[in-house]
C-alpha cells in the first residue's frame, strides 16, 4: 500500500518539498502522487485533518502516514524541545481544549465527570526507518496537545502543559493519530518548533527556520 505524506497547508508542503511547486499543487488539487509517494494537503484543524485522511484512504488505501508540520512548544517543556527550528516526534496526542470554562478556570471532560481524557497514540514508529534511516533516532519524543485555538497567553500555555503533560501544541495532530488508531494504520507525526506557546509575540517566532529543518530532515523522501 501507499505511503502518504500530509501537511495542513500547501505552503507547508511546498516549503518542505521545494520541488513541489504551488502551481503544481493548484493544478492537481489537494492530493497527488510523486516519486512513489502520495501527498495530501488536509486543511487546517483537527476536523479537516481527520476527514481528509479518511476520505483519501477510502479512495486510495494507504499503508502508513507521515504527518509533517510546525508546532509551538510550551514554556515548561524540556530545553531540547524548546529549540526553535528543531524537529520532534509527537507520539501521543490529546484534545487540550475539549471541556468547559468555569469562573476563569478550565475543566476537562474528566473534571466535568463526562468521561476520561482520551489520548491518541502513534505506534510502530520504527516502521518508518526505511524512509528516514537513523535520522529519527536523535529526535525528542513528546506528548502533544491539539487545540482549536492556539495559545496566546502565558497562563493558557502553563495550564495546558500541566493538565495534560504536553510539551508542544498544534491544531491537527490528534486528527492524524486518531485516524491511525481507527483504521489500524501507522502514523508518524513530525513537527518542527516554530515558537514558544505563551503570550503571543510573532516577532519571536521562527517559522522559516522550522520549515527549513523539516526540509533538511525530509529531503531523503524526494
Amino acid at each position: 500500500m501507499k505511503t502518504l505524506i500530509c501537511t495542513a497547508t500547501s505552503l507547508e508542503l511546498g516549503g518542505v518539498f521545494p520541488s513541489i511547486t504551488q502551481p503544481e499543487i493548484e493544478t492537481v488539487g489537494s492530493c497527488f502522487d510523486r516519486g512513489g509517494l502520495s501527498f495530501l494537503v488536509t486543511g487546517i484543524g483537527v476536523l479537516n485533518t481527520y476527514a481528509s485522511l479518511v476520505r483519501f484512504h477510502l479512495n486510495t488505501p494507504v499503508g502508513r502516514v507521515v504527518q509533517i508540520g510546525i508546532a509551538g512548544a510550551y514554556a515548561t517543556a524540556r530545553a531540547k524541545v524548546k529549540v526553535l527550528g528543531a524537529p520532534v516526534i509527537i507520539e501521543k496526542e490529546v484534545m487540550a481544549d475539549l471541556g468547559a470554562e468555569d469562573s476563569g478556570s478550565f475543566l476537562t471532560l474528566k473534571d466535568l465527570e463526562l468521561g476520561e481524557i482520551e489520548h491518541y497514540m502513534s505506534k510502530d514508529i520504527t516502521l518508518f526507518n526505511d524512509l528516514f534511516g537513523d535520522s529519527l533516532k536523535s529526535l525528542p519524543i513528546v506528548t502533544g496537545a491539539t487545540v482549536n485555538t492556539a495559545t496566546g497567553k502565558e497562563a493558557t500555555g502553563i495550564m495546558r502543559a500541566e493538565k495534560y503533560g504536553a510539551e508542544v501544541e498544534s491544531m491537527e495532530g490528534a486528527g492524524a493519530l486518531k485516524f491511525g488508531e481507527d483504521f489500524g494504520i501507522p502514523v508518524l507525526q513530525i513537527r518542527s518548533i516554530s515558537n514558544i506557546a505563551t503570550t503571543r509575540d510573532r516577532e519571536s517566532w521562527d517559522i522559516v527556520g522550522a520549515i527549513k529543518s523539516l526540509r533538511i530532515l525530509c529531503g531523503v523522501l524526494l
